[in-house]
């Protein structure tokens, strides 16, 4: 007799035998215990969960010698020939193979004929999203209104892709994914009956491998009985389905929490050499990264770490050793190298260039903690000099340095001579009802608020002075990124705008660049002025938090 696979020789044969769809299970044994049963039922879920299975049961279950009847007896003839494909009455089709309507039409001519010999005639249509448009169109009436004692079955794995108008005349039935203890009591049942030897660390790879399909896993049992024998161990296991034995994890966990960046890098090549797949390994190092932040959370998380690589013990006493935001900062980095592994001729480098940065990481600080020691750091600072004594640092960089492009000179302002009768001279005229020029500009900056980058610009920006119909601006720092954005024309644009609404009446926007004060305040400023306190961004606390946010320091604000 031909050899039959461990997927269709343990294939469930009652609804009780169905692992992990009790939702399913019990909803349809309790219709057709009532006789409730639909007349079109839609079975949607994942791959090797048990549609077609439940599927086959459904139809055992109403042409049963018994039935109908929820426990099909399975001995009966009409039960044998269900089970083993040669029923009459319980037609399956492969829809990814007859997508064609003419297909479709010669099934649904069979509909009219009365059973062969049970009481329901039973049609399950497998991978149904893949029918033609033309195909889904055919089987709406019938569907709708089948002739009696005509029971349809659609299952799919993209239900997603079912029309509309098939999916409201269907009764659908969600079938999940398995856990990998649902998966690995099964096995146990299968190595039992089978006289097969598996240590529990062989059937958890199993499970685990199977990613909650259990004829995944069952075909992969099978593979491992054919390559291995009768005895199963956990790492000729792992090197069959192409895993890293925990070993392995652990060595390279070792490397990350010892900051060992050249072992990191003699243990990928050593990966490399042996042929191991390296995106795989970067999987499964996450994974290991994950166990270790559940344990930070659980001291004992139960099933939280079912089907773990590494040994409770020994990933407890890793976990002790890491911190929550290095754990995650671990996680974050494998995970965006893995995913541009995918699409890199050269994973390795990637590989090796994550693990040393994996290495390199400090102690990471929350951030609240961060914060928290940077009020503090500032609150010990000594209140800066004034303002008006002393030059300001520029706005992106370090000393003030004199603007690349020459510059328009400042203007001399002349004080005229007093008058004969000792009065000074009136000022320029005003014209009724303009604000002040420091109100009128303050009016402007509020106005462009919304700019960010623009707002940031104007803070280094004073109004001069404003006559008749020009308004003069100094830049109090001579930097070549402020000057560039003050005299594009679209930001002149925008504050000519703003201007004019604030002073109301078109203006016309003069700069003036000074990068340093005037010469006569130095000397002044030198001899007053207390020593300049400590640079915020030089404090090693400082340096280290941008490092590892990857932040610029924008402005320093004096306590």
């Amino acid at each position: 007799m031909p050899y039959q696979v461990i997927a269709r020789r343990w294939r469930p044969q009652v609804f009780d035998e169905v692992v992990g769809q009790r939702n399913v299970t019990e909803t349809l044994k309790n219709a057709i215990a009532t006789d409730r049963l639909a007349h079109a039922l839609l079975f949607a879920g994942p791959r090797g969960v048990g549609k077609t299975t439940t599927a086959r049961i459904v139809a055992k279950a109403l042409n049963c010698d018994r039935g109908p009847t929820p426990d099909p007896c399975g001995r009966c003839g009409a039960c044998e020939e269900i089970a083993t494909g040669r029923s009459m009455d319980c037609l399956e089709v492969d829809a990814a193979s007859n997508t064609q309507v003419e297909k479709t039409r010669d099934l649904l001519e069979t509909v009219q004929y009365a059973p062969t010999r049970g009481r329901h005639k039973v049609y399950i249509i497998d991978e149904a999203h893949m029918l033609s448009t033309s195909s889904f169109n055919a089987l709406l009436k019938t569907l709708e209104e089948p002739p009696p004692r005509v029971v349809f079955v659609l299952a799919t794995t993209e239900p997603h892709r079912i029309p509309a108008t098939i999916h409201s005349r269907c009764q659908r039935h969600d079938f999940r994914l398995l856990g990998s203890a649902e998966i690995l009591g099964r096995l146990h049942e299968i190595v039992t009956a089978e006289g097969v030897t598996a240590d529990e660390g062989a059937l958890s790879l199993l499970a685990r491998a199977g990613c909650g399909s259990l004829r995944d896993a069952q075909s992969l049992l099978d593979q491992a009985i054919a390559s291995l024998g009768t005895s199963l161990e956990a790492g000729r296991v792992a090197d069959l389905l192409g895993l890293v034995q925990a070993d392995v994890l652990v060595e390279a966990t070792e490397t990350i929490l010892t900051r060992d960046a050249a072992r990191a890098i003699r243990l990928v090549d050593r990966l490399a050499s042996h042929g191991q797949d390296l995106r795989q390994f970067t999987l499964e190092l996450t994974g290991h990264l994950r166990d270790l932040a559940i344990l930070r959370l659980c001291p004992e998380p139960g099933p939280l770490l079912d089907g773990a690589r590494v040994g409770l013990d020994a990933a407890r006493r890793q976990a002790e050793r890491a911190t929550l935001p290095e754990l995650e900062l671990m996680i974050k980095t494998l995970q965006q190298a893995e995913g541009e592994m995918r699409r890199a001729t050269q994973p390795r480098f990637l590989l090796e260039m994550a693990l040393i940065r994996l290495a390199e990481i400090r102690h990471v600080q929350g951030l609240g903690e961060i914060l928290g020691r940077l009020v503090a750091l500032e609150a010990r600072f000594p209140a800066g000099p004034s303002a008006t004594a002393t030059a300001e640092l520029p706005l992106f960089g370090g000393n003030p340095t004199a603007p690349e492009r020459p510059t328009r000179p400042m203007q001399a302002v002349e004080t005229p001579p007093p008058s004969a009768g000792g009065q000074p001279s009136p000022g320029p005229a005003v014209p009724d009802g303009t604000p002040t020029v420091d109100a009128g500009w303050a009016a402007t900056v509020g106005r462009l608020r919304g700019r960010k980058r623009l707002a940031s610009v104007l803070s280094e920006v004073r109004p001069v002075s404003l006559e008749a119909d020009t308004l003069t601006l100094e830049v109090r720092n001579g930097n070549a990124f402020v000057r560039d954005t003050l005299e594009d024309p679209e930001t002149r644009r925008l504050i000519a705008d703003a201007a004019a609404e604030s002073f109301g009446r078109r203006l016309r926007i003069d700069y003036r660049f000074a990068a340093a004060p005037p010469p006569r305040l130095e000397a002044a400023a030198a001899r007053s002025a207390p020593p300049a306190p400590p640079r915020v961004r030089d404090h090693p606390l400082v340096r280290e938090a941008l490092s590892l946010f990857g932040g610029t320091v924008v402005r320093e604000v004096p306590a």
